[in-house]
């Protein structure tokens, strides 16, 4: 491979890694607009108006029917690990994340992962506190704002501050990503799950990572993606569990991909511990399913609730991939 080939092949990969940490929570499509998130504290407990019959409707797919909010907060004040998966750039879900959190929290036992932080950021969280301000807070993590909008999870990290929460990092740095992509995986201790994961789920997981993004690359070439995605569930599983004490509760805050029940984090949770885990989507309403029965069939061994939301605004996730020129390695 040439100088220039070679520098087109890392930027490409790197763009892949960036859409990575994003992908993971954004469906390829969405169709309806929706306002603007709240930047402060969270808004009533309204249901979103929508004309689509399952907006708003939390579906237990242990029993197959809707419950309501308060039935949803009561049982997960009961489970050890608490998972919820989004579409990054939902504004409602990132609503709900906020409710959801402030119904949960027990001040110092409860630990807050984030998918948006990294183990860079990590190191500086105990710097902070619940008299820190805002400005302080994205200056302390070195916030990148075109990655993570700090309107969506700025609310998020300052309740947990304020609330003196347990802030954890869940994510791993974009070099680290780099070295995973270039070298495998490490012995860290925070990776070890990641070899106990089956190839079944491997090849579930690696057909996720070539849709998400936009089969740019062969199939066959996106081992290396996987080992980076699996790798994350892994740093995100090891975030929650290390030194919970046992009266503590955990919640993790991440995209759909990586809260699913069937190849995500949970997978490497089971691992890790014995303790109950409950896992929530929040899933955008789709016109192709509208009964509660399809909703469930649809969603089966994926997660223990679908909470259902508004649309958010039609993007074309695939768009910046197509124009991106790419080399293979040699």
């Amino acid at each position: 491979m040439q100088p220039k080939e070679r520098i087109l092949h890392r930027s490409f990969i790197f763009i892949l890694i960036s859409m990575m940490l994003l992908s993971s929570g954004c469906q390829l499509r969405s169709r309806m607009p929706q306002n603007q998130p709240p930047t402060g504290a969270a808004q009533p407990l309204e249901e979103p108006i929508d004309a689509h019959p399952l907006s708003g409707k939390i579906l237990s797919m242990v029993s197959g029917g809707a419950i309501s909010r308060e039935a949803l907060f009561a049982k997960l004040r009961h489970s050890r690990f608490v998972l919820v998966g989004e579409k990054h750039d939902n504004p409602e879900h990132h609503q709900r994340e906020l409710q959801l959190l402030q119904a949960l929290q027990q001040g110092p036992q409860t630990r807050l992962v984030l998918e948006m932080l990294d183990e860079q950021q990590g190191k500086a969280i105990n710097g902070l506190n619940s008299a820190s301000s805002e400005t302080q807070i994205q200056e302390q993590l070195h916030w990148n704002d075109h990655s993570w909008p700090w309107q969506d999870y700025g609310p998020l990290i300052g309740a947990a501050l304020s609330h003196n929460n347990q802030l954890r990092a869940g994510n791993l740095s974009k070099p680290f990503l780099m070295q995973i992509y270039r070298s495998g995986v490490p012995d860290q201790p925070r990776l070890t799950t990641v070899g106990g994961i089956s190839q079944t789920i491997r090849s579930t997981i690696q057909q996720q990572v070539y849709e998400s993004h936009c089969r740019t690359m062969p199939l066959e070439q996106m081992g290396p993606m996987t080992d980076i995605q699996i790798s994350r569930d892994a740093s995100m599983a090891y975030a929650l569990s290390e030194q919970l004490d046992k009266q503590m509760q955990a919640i993790l805050i991440t995209g759909a991909f990586h809260a699913r029940k069937d190849t995500g984090v949970p997978q490497h949770l089971q691992k890790l511990t014995s303790d109950p885990v409950i896992t929530i989507l929040l899933t955008e309403v789709d016109n192709t399913i509208k009964t509660v029965q399809e909703a469930v069939k649809n969603n089966a061994g994926m997660a223990d609730y679908i909470w259902f939301t508004s649309r958010s605004e039609e993007k074309d996730y695939c768009a910046s991939l197509r124009q991106q020129p790419h080399k293979k390695e040699p």
